[in-house]
Formats: structure tokens, C-alpha cells, sequence
């Protein structure tokens, strides 16, 4: 009964619009009181859960993704893939996705790609004549990727509540990741040759010398993906010390490039530090909400109920997936995570799920939520940028969806496609 009431009052305060991280509070100080349970107990475990190595990778991968948007790398980027593919037919939509999955690379934020790559993305494809609400969609199913290509910020995380290697997280996101960006490219292809949208035309072929000069002036640039990259699957570094070179990597591109002041060094580190504080705030939150629901064996709960109505894996799969998109509709994706991981992630383990596999098609449904109303945190922002009504990119957005259900779909049904890397890289 005090378990129901538990939810009943998390629901109720997400209903009267209370953030996630306060109604985890609330809610779970509501059932510690009801129960007479020591509040001692919630320092005890907000300090345990935040008392985590590589928790510390969150700040510096923030840190350098803000870094690099304001040192003129994402410029670099968007401009060395434009000589590239700017020729093809939906030209600069396609630059719009292949700059995103080279800037996954760095940031590993899907908010900082459509905040920081998708301001030069937006500017180009305005000025170039394509439709602002067509830009804004592009642009926001885009930056989808960034989250699934290592280095992750939610793959940190889900990492720490499983209990899980990040590593083997990274590994397990890089097939699932190029595979949610070719499916956009091939989508943006079809609808160049459709008469219901209006693509301009392809841009010229870049010459040979103006492809060098855009990889010249790319070359420090691009070299920064393979560096953070490299240093985690090699094994010369873990995913915090990996975040730490990639802060001083872009610190030394922001000097090489002459576009990084010190009032704008400044600026970046007081907006990073807002943007830890409040994803750090949610961790700590959720760690007593997750207290709760392992202490009280709800994962049993509802393992019982799930095989009450269906005992083939393949059912349970989907009906995960369901719910986890219904959640990514509504919550932002790293309470989403804190919520879902310690219900489901029992459930799919007696179910034979890897913990990587789960990590990483549990990603991919968190960031279509980004898509999704009435949450849509990218479509928000990138009809911000645009200057188009929200609606009208939702509306746009919707395409954009049927590529990513179908690579959610075959890294679901095809374990093979996320955990080949890992079990290569960690035996």
C-alpha cells in the first residue's frame, strides 16, 4: 500500500508540472516518513551514488563540448563535410547529419549539438533556401545520434546504475550510432526526389584545391574524435581521464585557432558548471528513488506481472521498447534512465539481455523522445534557432522518426550489432 501511494505521489506531482528531480524527492521523502524510515538514509545514499569515478567524465565532456562551440571547431567541422557532400542532392541536409555524427564524437551531447553545431547547420541551410521548418527537423533529428556514438553522457550514466564498464557502453553504441545516421541520409535522399518538399539545388562540386584547404583547415579538428576515441577503446585511458584530454584538446585548438578569449573561456565554464550542477542535482535525486524501488523489489513485481501476459523474449522486447518510448516522450532522458534502470534492467537480465545491449537500445529510445511532443527538447530549441513555429517542426520532425524506429528495431531484435565491438575490445 505505502509502495502505491509512493507512485501515486510522484505521478500526481509530475502531473502539477514538478520537475523530475523534485518529485523523486518529494516522493520518496513522502514514503520514508510513511514508513518511519531514517532520513538519514537519503544523505547516506545521495552521497553513494555521487561517490562514483566515472560520474566525474560528465563535467569535462560538458566542458569540452561548450569549449569547442566557441572556439570555431564546430565551424571547421561543418565546413570540411560540406566540401564533401554539399554536391549531393539534399546537399546541405546531409552535411547537416554527417557534421553531427563527427561532432558525437567530441561532445557526446545531443544538446550540445543542436545548441552549439546546429546554430552554423541552420544559418547555412537558411541561406542556402531551404524551408526553415524542414532545417529546424533536420536539425533536431541530427543531433540524435550524439548520444549513441561514444563518448556518451547518457551512456555515463547508464553505466553507473548498472554497474555496468562505460567502455563496453562506448564500443556497443558505435555500429547502432552510424547506422541511426545512414538511415537519416537515406531518408533525405528520398525526399529530395519528392515534389511535397522544395530542396534547392545540390551545391557545386568542390574542386580538389578548396577540399584540401576545408581539410587543412579540419585536419586539428577531426583529429580530436579519434583522439577521445582511440584513448578509450585502446585502453590508454578510461572514459574520465578520456574527458579530461578531451578539455585540453580543445583548450589547445581554441588557442591554435585564436577564436577562444579568456572572457569566453569564462562564460564557458560558468554555463558548464550550471549545466553539471542541474544534471548532477537530478543523479543525486534519483538515487533515493532508486533505493526505493530496489529495496521494495518492484524489478520482481514486475517480472511477475510481465510473464503473467508473455513469456517469449521477443514480446518482452517490444513491449520495453514501448514503454521506454512512452517514458521518452514525457521525461527528460537522464531522469528517465534513473527511473527505468533499476525496474527493468532485472527483468531484462532474466530475460538473457547483455547489460550492453539493454544500455544501448535504452539510449536510442530515450533520444527519439527528443523528437517525440510534448517533451521534445530538440525540436524546442532547433525551431528556436529557426524561427519556425514548434508545431510546424514537430509536424516536419515526424518523417524523421521512421528511420530511427527501424534502427531501434534491428539493434533490439540483433544483439550482434551492439555487442561485436565490445566483446572484440573486452574480453
Amino acid at each position: 500500500m505505502e509502495l502505491l501511494l509512493f507512485f501515486a505521489i510522484f505521478v500526481s506531482l509530475m502531473f502539477l508540472n514538478c520537475s523530475v528531480a523534485f518529485a523523486m524527492l518529494l516522493s520518496s521523502f513522502a514514503f520514508f516518513l510513511i514508513r518511519d524510515i531514517p532520513l538519514l538514509v537519503i544523505p547516506e545514499r545521495i552521497s553513494a551514488g555521487l561517490f562514483s569515478f566515472p560520474l566525474l567524465a560528465m563535467p569535462f565532456f560538458i566542458l569540452a563540448a561548450r569549449i569547442m562551440n566557441s572556439a570555431g571547431i564546430t565551424r571547421r567541422l561543418f565546413n570540411f563535410c560540406l566540401v564533401l557532400v554539399g554536391h549531393k542532392r539534399g546537399g546541405l541536409a546531409h552535411v547537416n547529419v554527417l557534421a553531427s555524427l563527427i561532432f558525437s564524437g567530441i561532445s557526446g551531447s545531443a544538446m550540445a549539438d543542436v545548441a552549439g553545431l546546429g546554430v552554423v547547420e541552420i544559418k547555412a541551410m537558411k541561406e542556402n533556401g531551404y524551408d526553415p521548418g524542414y532545417t529546424a527537423a533536420v536539425t533536431a533529428a541530427s543531433c540524435t545520434i550524439g548520444p549513441v556514438v561514444p563518448p556518451s553522457m547518457l551512456m555515463i550514466v547508464i553505466g553507473v546504475m548498472m554497474e555496468e564498464s562505460v567502455g563496453r557502453l562506448f564500443a556497443g553504441g558505435f555500429i547502432p550510432g552510424i547506422m541511426m545516421a545512414l538511415s537519416l541520409i537515406v531518408l533525405i535522399y528520398i525526399q529530395s526526389f519528392s515534389k511535397r518538399i522544395a530542396f534547392p539545388p545540390p551545391l557545386p562540386r568542390a574542386g580538389a584545391a578548396e577540399v584540401f584547404k576545408a581539410f587543412r583547415e579540419s585536419f586539428l579538428a577531426l583529429l580530436a574524435p579519434l583522439i577521445i576515441l582511440g584513448s578509450i577503446l585502446t585502453g590508454v585511458a578510461t572514459p574520465t581521464e578520456a574527458g579530461v584530454i578531451a578539455v585540453l584538446y580543445s583548450i589547445i585548438l581554441g588557442i591554435i585557432y585564436k577564436e577562444l578569449t579568456f572572457s569566453g573561456l569564462f562564460e564557458v565554464l560558468k554555463d558548464s558548471a550550471f549545466q553539471t550542477g542541474a544534471i548532477m542535482f537530478i543523479v543525486a535525486a534519483a538515487q533515493i528513488f532508486a533505493w526505493i524501488v530496489t529495496t521494495e523489489r518492484v524489478a520482481a513485481v514486475v517480472y511477475d506481472l510481465v510473464i503473467h501476459f508473455v513469456t517469449q523474449k521477443w514480446a518482452v522486447l517490444l513491449i520495453v521498447n514501448i514503454v521506454l518510448l512512452a517514458i521518452g516522450c514525457l521525461i527528460e532522458g537522464i531522469a528517465a534512465i534513473m527511473i527505468t534502470v533499476p525496474v527493468l534492467l532485472p527483468v531484462m537480465q532474466k530475460f538473457g539481455v547483455d547489460p550492453t545491449h539493454f544500455g544501448v537500445f535504452l539510449c536510442i529510445n530515450i533520444l527519439i523522445g527528443l523528437l517525440t511532443p510534448p517533451l521534445g527538447m530538440a525540436v524546442y530549441i532547433s525551431s528556436d534557432l529557426a524561427q519556425v513555429p514548434v508545431m510546424e517542426t514537430f509536424r516536419k520532425s515526424a518523417p524523421f522518426l521512421i528511420p530511427l524506429l527501424v534502427t531501434l528495431l534491428l539493434v533490439t531484435y540483433i544483439p550482434e550489432l551492439t555487442l561485436f565491438i565490445p566483446n572484440l575490445l573486452f574480453k
